[in-house]
């Protein structure tokens, strides 16, 4: 088929979708539409994507054509289809998903009769893993108000439901990030001289499980970057409604969706604040002026603060960053970066005799009260779940019921405690004369200045300081709430290591669990005795009541005791006790 007799170009990126990528081919074959080429760009899959698409192409040489290329991503696959285009107007379909038969027809239609820009259809949202499907319409009228259409209109960040006219993309290219979509396509609508609407479903997406979008993986912090570029680029004409629209993704993101990544929300929220408190839409809106209470809110910033004086950082430290932390700032610093003759005298005091592990601990101190963020010692892990401490102003561990853990810790910029541990630094105390580490300096000034209770349990100080139970900044109970954990013991995968002052508080309060479980059980056995002596006596509505409320309670105890940690964790030895009838 000739260049000029083609009339949509429809790109398929592929990667690892041998089980649909036969659809979604398909479904475009079965077009009413005839002029056409698909074009199938393979993003380096190692499953069978890649013969499939060979097969399609010798069956199909005049309608399909496929590029076989290294894996890039969704964005820069795109974009290497719209390089090879020659139809007159551009569709995406992601290889997962189907269209109708008539779409391209139809939009290809409506784009000339315009002319429009861009046309745009409904979208029929297909639950696999439920079983169910829903119509999400783009607008309630088939003319569209574009100002209104970005304010309150729907699919608005969608790629696939949409017909380009090719030379949009001459100067326009989708980014090496996920959710470029919502990174370019929005903005680009409000810079269009007219957009088309065909009220119809045509296209079909299949949204399922533990799929990129869905997996809570580092580089999900992408979505901050794409609102940012949606706002920046988009045609200022439109800036208030662009600002609403991008505050309701954001609402949902942040309290619904990914709740995971609140703290990065409210640091793009504070970027735009002026925009956000003066938004006419949000003023009038009760739902979504809520999120304006983030504003209020502080968060700790994404620097991670490592200091290493005299050694290399460890590769596996380098790689949990880049995995889950991907846009991070790492403040590295090693005795080459700081200048001693600035430290307090103790500090050079310390280097000079070889106590390198001091002078760290008082490096990294200063950097956080200069830079905020979270010190992540070169022995430690982090992992993602890491990203819901930085809500705290400044956030300790406990290391076991006694000791506090001075490897992982937290604070937004020039907090007032983390100046108090600096100042310990200062003069000749009984502090800096032994050399005290930082976690027993952390620990007296909680003591005897926040009433710090020596328990090993998670506690908030004057609602501001958090400290956290050794199985979220020390240890793995695999149970969730690891956010970091000492490395520096190598062992099988699967397995966590742990101390042994940790297992006897772990086993103390297994104790106290096990006999509050048990009076409130033989509680509820003697109301129970006491019920049925006194049912004939007493069958008032209140004492009903009271038998309901002593029954929540109790199931209430029972629910907080097999759910604890203490319990799941001590699983195995209860089953082990079975076996020799000692349960």
């Amino acid at each position: 088929m000739n260049e000029d007799e083609i009339k949509v170009s429809v790109i398929i990126p592929v990667y690892q979708v041998e089980n649909y990528l036969e659809r979604a081919v398909e479904s475009v074959l079965a077009q009413t539409l005839r002029e056409k080429e698909i074009i199938l760009v393979d993003d380096g899959s190692t499953d069978a994507s890649p013969e499939i698409c060979d097969r399609y192409a010798a069956a199909y040489p005049d309608f399909i054509r496929v590029i076989h290329k290294e894996n890039e991503g969704l964005g820069l696959t795109r974009n290497a289809g719209v390089q090879a285009a020659r139809g007159k107007y551009i569709g995406f379909l992601d290889s997962d998903d189907s269209v109708e038969p008539e779409m391209y027809e139809r939009l290809f239609d409506k784009a000339e009769q315009g002319p429009f820009d861009i046309v745009m259809c409904d979208v029929k949202i297909i639950y696999v893993d439920e079983n169910k499907s829903s119509i999400v319409s783009s607008y309630p009228e088939e003319n569209i108000d574009l100002a209104d259409y970005i304010a309150n209109g729907n699919n608005i960040t969608y790629s696939v439901n949409k017909l380009y006219k090719r030379s949009i993309w001459k100067e326009n290219r989708y980014e090496k990030m996920l959710f470029e979509d919502i990174a370019l396509v929005p903005a680009l609508l409000t810079r269009c001289a007219s957009i088309g609407y065909v009220p119809q479903p045509f296209y079909h997406y299949y949204r399922r499980a533990n799929t990129i979008s869905t997996t809570m993986v580092g580089s999900m912090v992408d979505i901050v970057q794409a609102f940012r570029n949606f706002i920046d680029t988009s045609n200022p004409i439109y800036r208030e409604e662009v600002i609403y629209c991008v505050a309701k993704q954001v609402y949902w993101n942040m309290f619904q969706s990914r709740t995971l990544f609140q703290a990065d929300f409210i640091l793009f929220l504070k970027e735009y604040e002026a925009d956000f408190r003066l938004n006419p839409y949000l003023e009038k809106d009760k739902k979504y002026k809520r999120l304006l209470e983030a504003l209020n809110q502080e968060a700790i910033p994404e620097n991670i603060i490592c200091v290493h004086f005299g050694r290399a950082l460890p590769e596996a430290y380098l790689e949990e960053c880049r995995a889950d932390f991907p846009k991070a700032r790492l403040i590295l610093s090693d005795e080459k970066s700081v200048e001693v003759k600035n430290f307090p005298p103790s500090v050079q005091r310390a280097l000079a005799e070889g106590n390198t592990a001091y002078a760290e601990e008082y490096v990294a101190l200063w950097l956080l009260y200069r830079e905020g963020g979270i010190v992540i010692k070169p022995e430690m892990r982090a992992n993602l779940q890491l990203k819901r401490l930085r809500l705290d102003h400044v956030f300790f561990g406990f290391e076991d019921d006694e000791e506090l853990n001075g490897d992982c810790y937290g604070a937004i910029k020039g907090h007032y405690v983390i100046k108090a541990l600096l100042q310990s630094y200062e003069g000749d105390s009984i502090f800096n004369q032994a050399f005290l580490p930082l976690k027993d300096r952390i620990r007296e000034i909680l003591l005897l200045r926040f009433g710090l209770r020596i328990n090993g349990r998670t506690q908030l100080l004057r609602q501001e300081v958090r400290v956290y139970l050794p199985s979220v900044l020390s240890y793995d109970m695999q149970n969730g709430e690891n956010c970091c954990k000492h490395a520096d013991i190598v062992l099988p995968d699967g397995m966590e290591a742990v101390s042994a002052k940790v297992l006897k508080m772990w086993s103390n309060r297994i104790l106290e669990n096990w006999n509050l479980y048990k009076q409130e059980k033989n509680a509820k056995q003697q109301n129970n005795k006491k019920s049925t002596v006194s049912s004939c006596v007493d069958a008032s509505p209140s004492h009903a009541l009271i038998e309901r409320e002593i029954e929540q309670r109790v199931q209430e105890i029972v629910k907080t005791y097999e759910n604890s940690t203490c319990w799941r964790i001590t699983k195995p030895l209860r089953a082990v006790a079975r076996l020799f009838g000692k349960s």
